[in-house]
């Protein structure tokens, strides 16, 4: 822009008229107007290859693979019975549906442990092969921060395995069914 400035008094001095191609800022090549541009060609090719050479009276027939878990017609709005964060000792007996995320996933002894966790805390989450074998199955499919719902029984933990630690240390859920 500065050279543009510069030239512009000399400019106006000038004998012979003024053309585009004299100002350089200015100056269009005609070319790029008028042409499109040329883009290199792109060339795709698809290759398929069979150990057997198929005839016309075969036929192909695959079954698909059926999901894991059987899903609903329509999707519904899962209601929980209460928070991870704040069940308690009171709650031991008690049916509830929890909501939240997969926060540590493990299995020990046979027996697959979760903490799920929400926006009020964590809760511990067992599963038995033999008395559940459905939920033990989806359960140790699952990986961290899978967001899931899980319907059991709270049960206190057994005194050897108490996490003093955590809000919910002393009781666990044991899954039944999950959502």
């Amino acid at each position: 822009m500065s050279m543009f400035l510069r030239a512009l008094p000399t400019i106006a001095l000038r004998s012979k008229p003024l053309s585009l191609s004299s100002i350089p800022l200015l100056y269009l090549n005609s070319q790029t107007l008028t042409q499109p541009r040329k883009y290199p060609s792109r060339t795709t090719h698809s290759v398929s290859a069979s150990a057997t050479p198929s005839t016309s009276s075969e036929t192909l027939i695959s079954n698909p693979k059926q999901p894991a878990i059987p899903f609903k017609d329509s999707l519904e709005w899962v209601s929980r019975t209460g928070f991870c964060g704040e069940l308690s000792e009171n709650d031991v007996g008690k049916r509830v549906r929890l909501c939240g995320w997969v926060a540590l996933h493990r299995i020990h002894g046979g027996l697959t442990f979760l903490n799920l966790r929400d926006h009020t805390g964590i809760v511990q989450v067992t599963t038995l092969p033999d008395e559940f074998p459905d939920a033990h199955l989806i359960i140790n499919d699952l990986r961290l921060e899978f967001v899931i719902t899980v319907e059991g029984v709270v049960r206190p933990r057994p005194s050897e395995s108490v996490n003093k630690k955590m809000k919910t240390g002393m009781i666990e859920a044991h899954v039944e069914l999950e959502v």
